[in-house]
């Protein structure tokens, strides 16, 4: 757990043990989830005084959502253990431990919205976040009732969770989901997810996260309060791209994980950049504002 949340500040490749996610998974499989937190929390208790930008990014997010809501929030220790917990819950989905029964439709009409366009094969295209985990959406993908839908292809930052997507795809059960690095993006990649959307996909893009970009790749929205870069790539390929847009959030409650879906735009082609930002960081901030120990954006995001 510590090694991804240190990889998520640094931006850089850590080791990661696989000894210890190996006894994790061991644990999470004959014992279950409970027992599994109970290992994650003392990992925790024990790393937690070593995580030091982790805990500076935290706690400059947690001081941000305090200004704004003018409420009290949750610590940065929860705050990381949460993370950790999600962790090993996506190992789990990775590996088909996890229970479909976790997982609370908070929005139904939205979801089926979703999944509909998903089981028809029409090409959707989702703005994820780093509020909550997006990768455990497969588990609503994976459901035996949504066979016949298509591929699900999540564009991402690969670089600096290597070592940990390596030990997902080594024990991964589920071989639909396809990642693609985002630093690879150009015309080529352009044509391969239009071409994948034509036959069905879901394309998966975080709309949160910066990439190596120049400034004239950000787009400045106000987020809690302050104006926040997003990257302008991942609203253009979206309003681009003439498919139904959607972005979701999978929150951890309590052992339990809360679904919220909404449809930034049904318009095939008629969408604008701006406007796909603006209801993106909207909605984002609303749900931030339920779950603020599920922001996990471990770096300086407002410097």
């Amino acid at each position: 757990m510590s090694a991804e949340l240190a990889s998520a500040v640094s931006q850089r490749e850590v080791p990661v043990c696989k000894e210890g996610i190996l006894l994790l998974m061991w644990v999470y499989r004959c014992l279950g989830q409970r027992a599994c937190r109970c290992l994650v929390w003392v990992v925790m208790l024990f790393a937690y005084p070593f995580l030091r930008r982790a805990r500076r990014a935290s706690a400059s997010f947690l001081q941000q959502w305090r200004v704004y809501t003018g409420r009290r929030g949750c610590s940065s220790f929860r705050h990381l253990l949460t993370f950790s917990y999600t962790i090993a819950d996506r190992l789990a989905c990775r590996m088909s431990l996890f229970e479909r029964e976790r997982v609370r439709i908070c929005t139904p009409e939205a979801a089926q919205e979703l999944m509909g366009c998903y089981r028809r094969g029409e090409g959707v295209f989702c703005i994820a976040s780093h509020l909550g985990c997006f990768d455990m959406l497969r588990v609503l993908f994976a459901e035996p009732a949504q066979k016949g839908g298509g591929e699900v292809h999540v564009f991402m930052d690969t670089a600096a969770t290597e070592a940990f997507m390596r030990m997902q795809s080594r024990y991964a059960c589920c071989s639909d989901l396809f990642v693609h690095d985002v630093h690879g993006l150009g015309v080529g990649m352009s044509i391969l997810m239009a071409q994948k959307l034509e036959s069905g996909a879901v394309v998966v893009m975080a709309g949160d996260r910066l990439w190596r970009e120049g400034r004239r790749a950000e787009l400045q929205e106000v987020f809690l309060g302050r104006k926040t870069a997003f990257p302008r790539g991942c609203f253009s390929w979206a309003a681009a791209l003439c498919c139904p847009v959607f972005t979701f959030c999978l929150a951890e409650h309590c052992g339990m994980y809360d679904l919220h879906v909404r449809c930034l735009s049904r318009e095939r082609g008629g969408a604008k950049t701006a406007q796909l930002a603006h209801e993106f960081v909207h909605t984002l901030e609303e749900w931030c504002l339920l779950y603020p120990a599920n922001w996990f954006n471990f770096y300086s995001y407002w410097a």
